[in-house]
């Protein structure tokens, strides 16, 4: 018969037996893309890796390849930096994150003003930020990297060993689209691009537009929930960020992304609106590229109701160059003396919006085997219109 000391040690083998096979499935299945981003390179992951210890790794290994950082939400991630070059004669790395905060903003400038040989930082504002300031209990892949924070890379390490191995079978069963980076950091569109052109018959992709951005309307009709606390820590940062740029000679651009107009609906607001008038105050002279204007109405310029193509990013670095824009409205520079005009303005064009939303209705239609009754709409752009910045690219003619 077992003794008791027999019995303790089959336990605790049981139990070391368990956490090695524990870590061994987290170490060598990597379902977080962790294990593999270590090198800095893996840029095959995704946005559901941990991208963020990836862009971290990856300004380690690799900051002797660049001068200037962009540093900015998903928003940002179709930003190219072969394209900001053309700005300043920078090498750039697009250091996006997915659902980008001001938390993450401040410790990624401050890691890299205080870790490499950076000339500039372009900071891309997305509005978005002021809905959640930090999305750290978000989970695992929100959370920012040891190597950025200063905290134990040895327990950050372990903690990725002993994760749920729940996560890892799943990477093992299931079957997943990888829509990866390219190596200078921004996003490979190219399935995006395909997925449009698959989708043009009978009005596919603008009904998967239509259908995805109706949820923003409803803050025609009622505001967004309080955000004033937000939009004061996320002038703290970047008061922060401003310092932090200062202290190191890195000059600092800071600019307001492109958003689809349905997006837009969801932000536009007095809170909005003195966010944006402090920003101003803070930086100066400010582009502004969150407007109302035809590329923004124009559904195919965004790969979805969240994130627009290359073309609208290459458009938003050309007028900032000072490149003749072909859109009227397409990118305001605020400054401290037009600011409040520029507000009023928004005001009128937003009143302006909702009375074409109020006014037209979108008539009822079928997709994918269910049917959508009539709603209200913008006034949303075709494939064929001259808003259209995408149409080449998705047709093969460029």
């Amino acid at each position: 018969m077992m003794n008791a000391k027999k019995w303790s040690c089959c336990f605790v083998a049981l139990i070391v037996a368990c956490l090695m096979v524990i870590m061994s499935l987290n170490y060598f299945v990597d379902p977080y893309g962790y294990f593999e981003s270590q090198s800095g390179e893996a840029y095959g992951l995704d946005y559901y890796d941990y991208l963020r210890g990836q862009k971290a790794e990856h300004i380690k290994h690799f900051s002797d390849d660049y001068d200037a950082y962009l540093v900015c939400g998903s928003k940002g991630s179709a930003v190219r930096p072969s394209k900001l070059k053309e700005l300043d004669g920078y090498d750039y790395y697009n250091c996006w994150v997915l659902s980008g905060s001001f938390n993450d903003y401040v410790a990624y400038v401050k890691y890299i003003c205080e870790n490499t040989d950076a000339k500039k930082i372009m900071l891309q504002i997305s509005t978005s930020e002021l809905f959640e300031f930090n999305r750290e209990d978000y989970g695992t892949i929100y959370e920012l990297p040891a190597e950025v924070t200063g905290e134990s890379k040895a327990l950050e390490t372990l903690s990725f060993l002993m994760k749920n191995p729940k996560t890892a079978v799943e990477e093992l069963t299931e079957d997943k689209v990888v829509r990866p980076n390219k190596k200078t950091g921004e996003r490979d569109l190219q399935y995006y691009y395909d997925f449009q052109k698959s989708k043009l018959t009978n009005g596919e992709y603008f009904n998967y537009m239509f259908e995805g951005s109706y949820v923003y309307y409803k803050f025609f009709h009622k505001q967004l929930r309080d955000i004033e606390e937000n939009k004061e820590a996320s002038l703290d940062s970047l008061r922060e960020i401003k310092a932090i740029c200062e202290e190191h000679g890195v000059e600092l651009q800071v600019y307001f992304a492109s958003m689809f107009a349905a997006q837009m609906i969801q932000y536009e607001n007095e809170v909005f609106y003195d966010f944006m008038e402090e920003v101003v105050m803070l930086f100066g002279d400010t582009w502004c590229f969150n407007t109302y204007n035809d590329v923004a109405l124009c559904p195919y310029n965004f790969y979805n109701p969240a994130h627009f193509y290359y073309e609208v990013g290459d458009l938003m670095v050309d007028t900032m160059a000072g490149k003749e824009c072909p859109f009227e409205g397409f990118g305001e520079l605020l400054t401290r003396k037009n600011i409040g005009t520029v507000i009023e303005e928004r005001r009128k064009s937003y009143q302006e919006w909702k009375k074409y939303y109020e006014e037209n209705y979108y008539p009822a239609y079928d997709y994918n085997g269910v049917h959508y009754e009539a709603h209200n709409t913008l006034p949303l752009k075709g494939f064929n219109s001259e808003a259209n910045l995408t149409k080449n690219h998705v047709l093969g003619k460029q």
